[in-house]
């Protein structure tokens, strides 16, 4: 049984994240319990944050431009996980309209 990578959302890895730093086949994504738990931090195993990485995947199949070498298209024989859902991009709050 294979289980999701939590850059692209393909069951590609082999043991179940978070932390097993395994390498997707697909986007090139290590898995790190560190980025996991916290999508917006950069460093660790990976260059660039989860939320980045996932939004790089969509927009050119990849975690990171580093990664299009290594990284490959989705095949036929390829699942995505159903319950995987990208991540929203983060907007900064607007200070004269956020209430102290």
């Amino acid at each position: 049984m294979k289980h999701t990578c939590p850059c692209c959302g393909y069951k590609t890895l082999d043991e179940k994240p978070p932390g097993t730093y395994e390498i997707c086949g697909i986007c090139f994504w290590e898995d790190d319990e560190v980025q996991y738990r916290n999508p917006d931090y950069e460093g660790g195993a990976n260059a660039v944050s989860l939320r980045q990485a996932r939004g790089n995947f969509m927009k050119m199949g990849a975690c990171d431009k580093d990664s299009l070498p290594f990284a490959r298209k989705p095949n036929n024989e390829d699942r995505r996980d159903l319950k995987w859902k990208v991540l929203q991009e983060r907007h900064p709050v607007d200070k004269q309209t956020r209430k102290e």
